[in-house]
């Protein structure tokens, strides 16, 4: 079994077509925000978290980001206690 280390690198590695493919297939989602203009996906890949930024207009995935630091989750952390607190008898 790769340690998650060792997928990370894989994940890098791969062209820009096939991280969005792998993103599709693998990853899990956690989370959809909406900014003008944008949906933005986080997905959880291995022990990657990404976001797919699709356009609201043509529908097509515009950026890949990989989140690299913990701060980059901030914009999802009330959302997801929000879900959190709905499950919660």
């Amino acid at each position: 079994m790769q340690s998650n280390q060792n997928r990370s690198t894989h994940f890098y590695n791969l062209t820009y077509q096939e991280q969005i493919d792998t993103v599709w297939r693998q990853g899990k989602p956690l989370q959809t925000r909406r900014i003008p203009d944008f949906w933005i996906h986080l997905y959880a890949v291995d022990a990657l978290f990404v976001e797919l930024w699709i356009c609201q207009r043509h529908f097509d995935v515009m950026v890949l980001r990989v989140l690299s630091t913990t701060n980059e989750l901030e914009p999802y952390l009330q959302l997801i206690q929000l879900s959190l607190h709905e499950l919660l008898p």
